[in-house]
């Protein structure tokens, strides 16, 4: 949880902050995704990205979608996924078509979201997360006590 500026290092790695690091040597599945109009990185566990393709398949499936588009759709996801590994520092090299697809700098925001975390640009981040007059989630209302 929790979102944090980390600058980037020479070799273009970021660290991980200590308490969302795994294993060191470990690999991470990196997914380039979309968050509303902002181009994000979403970042897992071989285990917790299993368990989130096994999720959309039976959500999927549940709803009535034919199997040949439920597959080409997990194969889409993993088509824009590749893998990466922690260090023994605890970085993470984040690819160059990548850093440019964020438009990486100097630094990188990492954002927690509880069973994965996301690398976004520092700008984008902050805009997103901005006040928006008269644009409230709905959800606010329902669990204000949060």
């Amino acid at each position: 949880m929790g979102n944090y500026a980390h600058k980037l290092d020479p070799k273009n790695r970021v660290a991980i902050p200590a308490g969302w690091r795994v294993v060191f040597g470990q690999e991470v599945v990196m997914l380039a995704s979309t968050y509303h109009e902002y181009n994000i990185l979403k970042c897992f566990t071989h285990e917790s990205f299993a368990q989130k393709l096994s999720e959309i398949r039976e959500r999927a499936l549940a709803d009535g979608h034919e199997l040949g588009d439920v597959d080409e759709y997990i194969g889409s996801i993993a088509g824009n996924s590749f893998v990466a590994e922690v260090n023994t520092q605890g970085k993470l090299l984040i690819p160059k078509q990548q850093r440019d697809r964020l438009r990486l700098a100097e630094y990188a925001q990492l954002v927690g979201r509880t069973a994965h975390f996301e690398i976004w640009n520092t700008e984008d981040f902050t805009a997103e997360n901005a006040p928006k007059p008269n644009k409230e989630n709905p959800l606010n209302k329902k669990f204000r006590m949060l």
